[in-house]
């Protein structure tokens, strides 16, 4: 059972601590429903589009962060299937000049919306956007007093940071091109912490002292689990979470969900905090920069081993 975190009154230390030690917790949400259905509404009518359409909305230089990426081709030999899945990604921009953007381009791909198929997505995805990374900032304000440091202290490294959001469209295993059930491998993300809103079906499974548990945001709450930058700020204190997306025997239809990345900035250098009223350990890290960390996983994801 995750624990849960009410950002108005979040419990004692120990309490934060064993969530973060899970590295996946239920969070009193603070983005309201209605624009979440709003959110929802649009992006559906934006994966319902044709291929042909869709694949006008592709990014060049997008990395990942902007715009439209169709489904993997089906891999051969001993490299696992890929994901089966379709994305669209947004971000908010920085201005032309801000040095983060000149010095990390690759980062801070301007944002692209498709107004002109779905008109009115815009508006809805970046207010969408403006409110969860409100809700992210609170929840690691929270969660900074409970590892000892200033409030502000993840808050500091996350302004202006690369926050990346992500609709996932997961369409029906009946169309997928071989017989399976695993919509997302399981895998960590890279960052501080992701947002995981209520998605439209059931499939999210966490792995939580060996075993697969099948995890659902209630009404009311977003899922929070912990990236790999946090496990490295916390010498592994706080556990980056295994994560994966299932779908069921028998389930019918598709799943479309939603996650915002918490990223900090990239020239943020991830030394390890000591944690007060724990027992010493030696660093099990170096110290890498935020985008020295999402370089070195997204080349070890790009070129696995048989």
């Amino acid at each position: 059972m995750l624990k849960e975190i009410d950002l108005e009154r979040p419990g004692g230390r120990q309490h934060l601590r064993g969530a973060l030690r899970d590295g996946f917790f239920l969070v009193r949400d603070t983005v309201p429903a209605s624009l979440l259905d709003e959110a929802y509404a649009f992006l559906r009518a934006f994966f319902a589009l044709t291929p042909d359409a869709k694949a006008t909305c592709r990014v060049a230089g997008g990395n990942g962060q902007a715009g439209y990426t169709p489904p993997l081709p089906q891999r051969t030999g001993k490299d696992p299937a890929p994901d089966w899945q379709e994305l669209f990604h947004w971000q908010a921009p920085l201005p032309a000049r801000h040095p983060l953007r000149l010095r990390y381009p690759a980062r801070y791909p301007d944002p692209y919306f498709p107004d002109h198929l779905v008109p009115g997505i815009g508006s809805a995805l970046r207010e969408l956007h403006t409110r969860l990374l409100r809700f992210q900032h609170d929840v690691v304000r929270t969660l900074a007093g409970a590892l000892g440091a200033h409030p502000d202290y993840f808050t500091d490294m996350l302004q202006d940071g690369p926050a990346v959001n992500r609709a996932t469209w997961h369409p029906p295993m009946d169309q997928a091109p071989s017989q399976r059930q695993v919509w997302t491998v399981e895998h960590q993300d890279v960052d501080l912490i992701t947002a995981l809103p209520r998605a439209t079906a059931p499939g999210l499974e966490v792995l939580l002292d060996g075993e697969w548990l099948p995890v659902e945001a209630p009404s009311g709450y977003t899922v929070v689990h912990v990236g790999t930058a946090l496990d490295r700020l916390t010498n592994g204190f706080a556990r980056a979470a295994v994560h994966r997306v299932m779908a069921q025997p028998g389930q019918s239809g598709g799943r479309l969900s939603l996650a915002q990345f918490c990223h900090p900035t990239p020239w943020t250098a991830l030394t390890p905090l000591p944690v007060p009223d724990t027992d010493p350990s030696p660093h099990r890290f170096a110290t890498l920069t935020a985008d020295e960390l999402v370089q070195r996983s997204t080349y070890r994801t790009h070129h696995l081993t048989p």
